[in-house]
């Protein structure tokens, strides 16, 4: 059956440019490497939901484990390849990226896309006239009062872990309003920023020594050891889930498992990238960045480690689930 041109030409008109292969290229540019779990996390899916609407280019700064002069540099390059062959969108994937790259690309007007955002993007962007986004949330505070829930009167003292990166500060800064004790319920809260992965090791193994009764473990990416060399982070979480006094809990799902964290309200990458191809592809169908409010995925998901509940010899109370949805689980 042979479709009149006309009928033709108004389904046609119905397809959102957005949406035709290959007609588009978006830039992804990483503040970390290829291999963390919360980058891949994203870039998957990214991937996913861009895969036949336009091409990505996909590309790392590294800067957990590189030198702020190295990092540089690289964005450096990076900036001068977009100016000489703008692409139609860049996403640009937490703190450090947003930071160095941000507002030189739309002063450039290139549209940019940010996802994973800590800080207030505007304290880096300025008026966002050319930009949009999808802000990271974590839910510091409020995992510390359900892990009140979780433990009940044992708990009276956590301890709070973070490496001494950029991103550390900015959550230090912006989150705790740069104070490193409080009080929050009935729990008192102290919170630590470590540089060297023997310093981590000595306030894991004083932990309970020193008074508290649990420790949340939150970035540990940039620790480095005596002669200033990058510690893995899977060493960091694996060293610290096997040798710590106490029970461990994170603010990130890549952190949570056997021979890891027991669990906690957890973020996932997979929202922010979900999130921020679909502001890529509403710039693509036509609309400004600046017009386009920035989002935030769903607060949250409670996820936690049978294997580690059950060394821990922790039972999750019934109401639980009732104050964050459904509960998940991984080994």
């Amino acid at each position: 059956m042979r479709i009149p041109w006309l009928t033709l030409l108004c389904l046609l008109l119905l397809i959102p440019a957005a949406v035709a292969a290959g007609d588009y290229r978006i830039v992804v540019i990483n503040s970390y490497h290829a291999e963390h779990p919360w980058v891949r996390a994203h870039n998957d899916a990214l991937s996913a939901r861009l895969a036949g609407r336009a091409d990505l280019d996909i590309r790392y700064l590294d800067t957990k484990r590189s030198t702020p002069a190295q990092y540089a540099e690289l964005a450096g390059r990076f900036l001068a390849e977009l100016i000489a062959d703008p692409p139609d969108v860049v996403v640009l994937t937490d703190d450090n990226a947003v930071k160095l790259l941000g507002r030189p690309l739309m002063d450039r007007h290139i549209p940019v896309v940010f996802l994973g955002v800590n800080e207030n993007p505007r304290k880096y962007l300025g008026e966002m006239e050319m930009a949009t986004g999808v802000l990271e949330r974590p839910l510091y505070k409020r995992s510390l009062l359900f892990l009140n829930e979780i433990m009940g009167p044992r708990l009276k003292h956590c301890l709070i872990l973070f490496d001494s990166s950029a991103t550390s500060e900015v959550i230090f800064d912006s989150v705790f309003r740069g104070h490193k004790r409080m009080i929050l319920g009935n729990t008192g809260v102290e919170l630590e920023l470590i540089d060297t992965f023997a310093q981590w090791k000595d306030r894991v193994l004083s932990a309970r020594q020193r008074g508290f009764d649990a420790i949340f473990v939150g970035l540990y990416h940039t620790l480095t050891d005596g002669e200033g060399n990058h510690v893995e982070s899977d060493e960091v979480l694996g060293w610290t889930s096997a040798n710590s006094p106490l029970p461990v809990f994170a603010y990130w799902d890549f952190a949570v498992g056997k021979g890891k964290a027991v669990g906690g309200l957890v973020n996932s990458g997979g929202p922010q990238g979900e999130a921020a191809a679909d502001l890529a592809l509403d710039i693509l169908a036509g609309q400004a960045p600046g017009s386009i409010y920035p989002v935030t995925p769903k607060e949250g998901q409670f996820l936690f480690s049978r294997f580690e509940l059950d060394r821990w010899n922790i039972t999750l109370p019934a109401t639980l689930a009732g104050e964050g949805g459904t509960i998940l689980y991984v080994e």
